[in-house]
């Protein structure tokens, strides 16, 4: 059995379990679309539980209340063909019903994905993802110290083990903090990390938008117009990396 990173992070063997998880599950169990259909078949080789963490099987108690039920926690390592549509393809990975912490390896790459989930108010089975974050692809052939100090950072040693929730947001925070990194050049954060964070990548999101515009655009005067709208969300991103 070929290590991966998850054994690196030395979760307990008695949370282990590697049991392969077949393609036909997802799309027999869960309510996909011919695209998203279309997506499990071809961008994924391999999908694996690796580990699941619950009160039974490592010191750690449940957390459960009106909006959140962090009763287990499982880790999943996703082995894709394609990096095209991965934030597609997580989506219908999430599609599990627990908290997940997903691994996505792509030749000798991996990202790491979070999304925090909220109990559904219209069924309190079903659980719903508020939000996702991703890291970008770490060559793990080809590490920088800030790679080296992130993947070391996220060991399960160094996460409290006070309850699932506390447990499952101090990697969220680690992922957090390892995004801003790439702007900050350090793992430190404030406060205001995630909401400057968000902030960057909805504008960035925006600067593609008017990109494309820009290169369909006729008009010169629109056209114009355009350019300084970029101008302004070009300064603002980079006023907004310099802060954190």
């Amino acid at each position: 059995m070929k290590n991966t990173l998850l054994d690196k992070l030395h979760i307990p063997l008695t949370c282990k379990i590697n049991r392969k998880l077949f393609k036909k599950q997802f799309i027999e169990n869960f309510s996909l679309n011919a695209n998203e259909k279309k997506i499990i078949s071809e961008d994924v080789d391999n999908i694996t539980l690796e580990y699941l963490l619950n009160k039974d099987k490592i010191n750690i108690a449940p957390f459960n209340d009106e909006e959140n039920d962090y009763s287990e926690i499982a880790f999943i390592r996703v082995e894709i063909l394609s990096t095209k549509r991965l934030k597609k393809l997580s989506n219908i990975i999430q599609n599990i019903p627990y908290p997940l912490i997903v691994v996505f390896a792509y030749e000798n790459k991996i990202c790491i994905n979070i999304s925090p989930k909220r109990i559904n108010k219209n069924d309190s089975s079903k659980l719903v993802v508020e939000e996702s974050y991703f890291t970008k692809w770490i060559d793990l052939d080809n590490l920088n110290p800030l790679e080296q100090e992130f993947l070391q950072s996220i060991e399960i040693k160094n996460h409290p083990f006070t309850n699932f929730f506390e447990f499952y947001n101090s990697y969220l925070n680690k992922v957090i903090a390892f995004d801003a990194s790439q702007y900050s050049g350090s793992l430190e954060q404030s406060e205001d990390t995630k909401e400057v964070l968000r902030e960057i990548q909805e504008i960035e999101l925006n600067i593609s938008d008017i990109i494309a515009k820009i290169k369909k655009e006729t008009s010169i005067r629109d056209k114009v117009n355009l350019n300084i709208e970029l101008k302004t969300l070009n300064d603002r991103a980079e006023s907004l990396k310099g802060s954190l």
